[in-house]
């Protein structure tokens, strides 16, 4: 389609996309964000091929997981080839940048691996380290892989075609920051992404093609991300066949409240920097936050950490050279503020979450934010400490926040958001880094109080992977909604199976700890660090499952 070579578009300047944007110089289109000619690539670079029998038997793919969860993905019926393609698309200011993504092709004689084939859109998960690729399927050291290689067992080994961008900021990608949970310019990454995928598509002329249908997933940031490309597409008029957010930070506002009234989640000293450096890049117009006053001085540099070189594997590494504190995220009472020493130290982190000096979030921040709570609570995060309560009406978010934090998270927030198409939540309850109450809880909450009032055509379903009260029900028999009697079996079956898996992985990951000499304490801390890395290939086939329902 262009006649420009790939190490030209590779490297085309802010300039030139700024220049496309104004039309051009006349001659052919220039690739420009938010239209049909997105692709920056001449064409998708092949980067691997992966047969059914390396993703089956090799230690570094299916063998990476234990017998149960090798089962739940089930064997794959295609190969996989993966081609990496460059798109043109924004910052958080609405400035032009470029990114890559992965296109991730089905391969095999079966009809299952070839023809017309769904689209499976997926947006992953909080990422640290900048040369994170998710075409990088060669490379079991590349930091994409283990999420890489998941989706390709999952999705494209089953006969789907994968779309996976990898963001503005990310690996080529000239962005000097991630526009991390902005719901804005992630859904518009992931549109721009995908138009970019199906150009490549067809100049690649495969035998796999397009058929139409598109699933539209991801987990944890990826979750949110995939919630708004959802909501986006909604409002476009050109809806996804279905939608399977997982464990994402949905009430952005909600959750953030929690963590600020004393309740700090696990890796927040890592998710922090990275969202309030997003909200310090949006558009000319939007509230104003100050850095400098957000953060202890010891950390002044924490909002550049991320996407840098160090991921979570080097987290440790930051910690020993003093650049940013391992858990603690405030200071330890007496902090100086009647309203904060009361609030004490709550789950999941408890004492861990503060320090006394060795702190991420300035006090004198944290008082004014929490100022601001009290004097306009959001019902999902009661400012007592305890769990909203779902069984009456949907919590309510806060009403006119002022402080320019506060506003832009309410901005971002997606529990105003009613899906048209079926949609699935998958999550954990007792998930200590994305807060079930505030997010899918009170999603959940709130899309069932529409179905019941406002929206009764809404077809969703909630599954909590943790719900060990009641094995194989959608969180406490609250989230089923408008799916027929054959949907709702198989989502029970799956929801069964999932949730067995899940509760014996996470006992086996304490057994695990104990037998290598940890005590009782220390391998529950452990399984509760690696809790929401867990769910998701519990979650992902979870939704695989889900959009089978709608795949014919």
């Amino acid at each position: 389609m262009h006649s420009f070579s790939l190490k030209t578009a590779l490297a085309i300047s802010s300039s030139a996309l700024i220049l496309a944007a104004c039309g051009g110089d006349g001659g052919a289109p220039v690739p420009t964000t938010g239209t049909a000619d997105t692709l920056v690539s001449a064409s998708a670079t092949p980067t691997a091929a992966i047969s059914t029998g390396t993703m089956a038997t090799s230690s570094a793919w299916m063998g990476r997981y234990p017998s149960g969860v090798q089962q739940l993905i089930g064997a794959p019926a295609c190969g996989v080839t993966v081609y990496k393609y460059t798109y043109a698309t924004v910052g958080g200011e609405n400035e032009p940048t470029t990114a890559t993504g992965a296109l991730m092709i089905p391969s095999g004689n079966t009809a299952q691996c070839q023809g017309a084939r769904p689209i499976v859109l997926y947006a992953h998960g909080t990422a640290l380290s900048k040369n994170r690729d998710l075409a990088a399927l060669g490379d079991p050291n590349n930091p994409a892989f283990g999420t890489a290689s998941r989706i390709a067992m999952i999705f494209a080994a089953q006969g789907d075609i994968v779309v996976a961008p990898n963001y503005a900021g990310y690996d080529t990608s000239p962005l000097p920051y991630a526009p991390y949970l902005n719901k804005q310019q992630q859904s518009q990454d992931m549109i721009d992404s995908l138009t970019a995928a199906r150009q490549a598509l067809m100049q690649l002329g495969l035998p796999v093609s397009d058929n139409g249908k598109l699933f539209v997933t991801g987990y944890s940031q990826g979750g949110f991300v995939a919630m708004a490309t959802l909501a986006r597409l909604d409002a476009q008029g050109r809806p996804a066949t279905a939608g399977a957010p997982m464990s994402g930070p949905y009430g952005m506002l909600a959750i953030s409240d929690e963590i600020l009234l004393g309740h700090p989640n696990v890796g927040g000293t890592a998710y922090l920097p990275l969202v309030i450096n997003s909200y310090a890049h949006l558009p000319t117009g939007s509230p104003q936050i100050d850095l400098a006053a957000l953060f202890n001085p010891l950390y002044k540099d924490a909002p550049t950490l991320f996407p840098g070189a160090y991921g979570f594997a080097q987290f440790g590494q930051l910690v020993q050279a003093g650049k940013i504190p391992y858990t603690a995220v405030f200071q330890s009472p007496p902090t100086g503020n009647a309203t904060l020493n009361d609030l004490g130290e709550g789950w999941p982190l408890g004492p861990l979450g503060f320090d006394p000096t060795h702190y991420l979030i300035s006090t004198a921040y944290r008082a004014q934010y929490v100022a601001d709570v009290l004097a306009h609570p959001d019902g999902a995060a009661p400012v007592d400490g305890s769990a909203p309560n779902f069984t009456t009406t949907a919590p309510t978010p806060a009403s006119n926040p002022q402080d320019p934090l506060r506003q832009i998270l309410l901005a971002n927030d997606l529990r105003g958001y009613t899906p048209s198409m079926p949609l699935l939540m998958c999550g954990g309850d007792q998930d200590p880094e994305v807060f079930w109450n505030q997010d899918a809880g009170a999603m959940t909450a709130t899309l069932m109080n529409k179905a019941q009032t406002t929206d009764p055509g809404l077809r969703f379903a909630t599954l909590d992977l943790d719900n060990q009260g009641s094995p194989g029900t959608y969180s406490n028999g609250l989230t089923r909604f408008g799916l027929s009697a054959a949907q709702q079996q198989a989502m029970q079956t799956v929801a069964s199976t999932v949730q067995a898996g899940f509760i014996a992985y996470q006992q086996g990951v304490v057994q695990a700890a104990e037998a290598q000499g940890a005590s009782a304490q220390q391998a529950a801390t452990y399984a509760m660090e690696n809790y929401h890395t867990d769910e998701r290939p519990f979650c992902t086939v979870a939704a695989r499952t889900f959009f089978d329902l709608y795949a014919q």
